[in-house]
C-alpha cells in the first residue's frame, strides 16, 4: 500500500527535520561543528527509519490483504516490501556495529601508541554513535509510551 510508504516516509521527515534540527540549533548557540553534525545524522537516520518503517507497514498490509483477498500477486510484493526493509535494517545495524568497532579501534591504537589525535578521532566518532543512538532510543520510546505503565488502572 503506497499510502503507508509515504506516509512512512513523511513521517521519518518531518521527524528527522525537527529533532535533527534540534541539536544542529544547539550546535549553533554553543558554536560546535561536532553537534551540528550529529544533527545532520540524527535527521538522515530519522528520515530513513521512518521510510523503513512505512515499506514494512506496506508490506505487512499487502501481504494480509493478498492472503484475505487470494490475491496471490498482492500478497508475494507485500512479502518483497517486507524482506526488503528487514535487509535494508540488518545492513544498517551492521555498519553501525563496524562504525563503533572501528571507532574502539582507533581509541585502542591511540592509547597505545600515545597518539592523542585518533584517541581524540574515535572518542569523539564513539560520542557521535551514542548520541545518535540515544536520540533513536528517545523517539522510540517516546511512541511506545513510557515503560512499566500499568493501563489497567490499578497499582
Amino acid at each position: 500500500m503506497d499510502f503507508l510508504k509515504s506516509f512512512g516516509k513523511l513521517a521519518g521527515d518531518v521527524t528527522g527535520l525537527v529533532l535533527g534540527g534540534t541539536v544542529r540549533v544547539a550546535g549553533e548557540l554553543v558554536n560546535s561543528n561536532y553537534i551540528k553534525e550529529i544533527g545532520n545524522d540524527v535527521e538522515r537516520v530519522t528520515a530513513k527509519t521512518g521510510e523503513l518503517a512505512g515499506q514494512a507497514a506496506s508490506g505487512v498490509w499487502d501481504v494480509g490483504a493478498g492472503w484475505l483477498t487470494a490475491d496471490k500477486q498482492q500478497a508475494r510484493a507485500g512479502l518483497d516490501d517486507f524482506e526488503d526493509a528487514v535487509h535494508t535494517t540488518v545492513r544498517g545495524v551492521g555498519h553501525g556495529i563496524e562504525y563503533v568497532v572501528d571507532s574502539g579501534k582507533d581509541m585502542v591504537t591511540g592509547f597505545k601508541e600515545n597518539d592523542k589525535q585518533l584517541l581524540k578521532d574515535g572518542a569523539m566518532k564513539l560520542g557521535k554513535a551514542a548520541a545518535i543512538t540515544a536520540i533513536g532510543i528517545g523517539l522510540v520510546d517516546l511512541v511506545d509510551g513510557p515503560d512499566g505503565m500499568d493501563t489497567s488502572g490499578t497499582v
